[in-house]
C-alpha cells in the first residue's frame, strides 16, 4: 500500500504502469488537452468533457495537519457541471468584454507526475497528475504561476477518453480574481 493508494479515502483498483500502451493514452489525452487549453480552442476542449462532468476546486486553507488536508469541500473555487464549464468556455474564448482575456494572455499549462489507476468500471480510470499554469499578460516580465495537484475520472470511450471528473487542489491558499476564469 502506498501513499498514493489513500491519497483521495481508500485504496484504489491496480496501478497501470507505463510500460502499458493504456497509460500513454491517458497521458496523451491529457497533453493533448492541455494545448487545446493553451490555443485557446475552448470548443474543441468542451468535445472532451463527458455530459455528467464534475469539476471542482475546492478552496485551499492552511491549517496544521492535525486540523484536516486543508481544503474546505463546503466552500469552492468552482464546482461546475457542463452548462457551466460552457458558459466559461464562451466567456474565455468569445466574450469581448472579459477583461482578463483581452488582450489575450500567454497561457502554458506543463502536466506532469501521471499516476494512473484502474476502476472497478472497466472503461474509467483515476489519473492524478500536477499542472503548472504559466500565464504572460501584458508586457509583463514576470509570469503569474499556479500549481496543482489534479485527480481525474478518464472515462473511456470509442474515440479516446471523456473526462468525468476533475477535483483540482491548488497549492496556493490566496488566488489572484484574474485565476478564477483558467480552466485547468
Amino acid at each position: 500500500v502506498t501513499r498514493d493508494d489513500h491519497a483521495a479515502g481508500g485504496p484504489r483498483g491496480r496501478r497501470v504502469r507505463g510500460r502499458e500502451p493504456i497509460y500513454w493514452d491517458i497521458s496523451d489525452f491529457l497533453i493533448d488537452e492541455a494545448a487545446l487549453l493553451d490555443d485557446d480552442r475552448f470548443d474543441d476542449w468542451l468535445a472532451l468533457i463527458a455530459d455528467d462532468i464534475r469539476y471542482h476546486m475546492p478552496a485551499r486553507l492552511t491549517r496544521y495537519r492535525k486540523d484536516g488536508d486543508g481544503f474546505d469541500e463546503r466552500g469552492a473555487y468552482f464546482d461546475d457541471d457542463r452548462l457551466a464549464l460552457g458558459l466559461r468556455a464562451q466567456r474565455n474564448g468569445s466574450t469581448a468584454s472579459a477583461w482578463d482575456r483581452d488582450p489575450a494572455p500567454r497561457v502554458r499549462r506543463l502536466v506532469s507526475n501521471v499516476v494512473v489507476h484502474e476502476t472497478e468500471r472497466g472503461n474509467e480510470f483515476e489519473v492524478h497528475s500536477s499542472i503548472l499554469l504559466l500565464r504572460s499578460r501584458f508586457d509583463a516580465p514576470n509570469f503569474d504561476l499556479l500549481s496543482a495537484r489534479r485527480e481525474d475520472l478518464l472515462r473511456q470511450v470509442d474515440h479516446g477518453f471523456l473526462l468525468a471528473k476533475r477535483r483540482i487542489l491548488v497549492d496556493q491558499s490566496s488566488l489572484g480574481a484574474a485565476f478564477l476564469s483558467v480552466l485547468l
